[in-house]
């Protein structure tokens, strides 16, 4: 049996590079900030240390896959958008209302729409 080990910054990805993993402390720290969490209410949510969390964001560690799909499931994301994969990187600033409200039923996600073209066209000009 052949064991590889990568260190958080080798991991190949399907294109033939290096997976960006460079970026998955800053996607950690903005999606934690923008869901208004402290690195211990993340860990809690996430079933982990307030230290881990830190240790992730400054990119002293890189989370194991458990890790990952906990922290990803605590900031209502999926693993590919933690990664950076498969979505452009303002995707994972997306507030987890509009994820919820994605996933809603065709009554509520017309009255979301309706709601939310009234306060754009309402709202105060920039």
């Amino acid at each position: 049996m052949v064991v590889i080990w990568y260190t958080h910054r080798e991991v190949p990805s399907r294109e033939g590079g290096r997976q960006a993993m460079d970026g998955l402390p800053d996607r950690i720290r903005q999606s934690r900030k923008m869901r208004g969490l402290t690195q211990a209410e993340l860990g809690a949510k996430a079933g982990m240390a307030a230290a881990s969390v830190s240790h992730f964001e400054t990119g002293q560690r890189a989370p194991s896959l458990e890790s990952l799909v906990r922290l990803a499931d605590a900031l209502e994301l999926t693993t590919d958008a933690l990664l950076g994969r498969g979505f452009d990187e303002p995707a994972v600033l997306v507030d987890p209302v509009f994820l919820r409200a994605s996933r809603a039923n065709a009554r509520t996600l017309d009255l979301v729409k309706r709601v939310t073209q009234a306060l754009i066209e309402d709202g105060p000009e920039e």
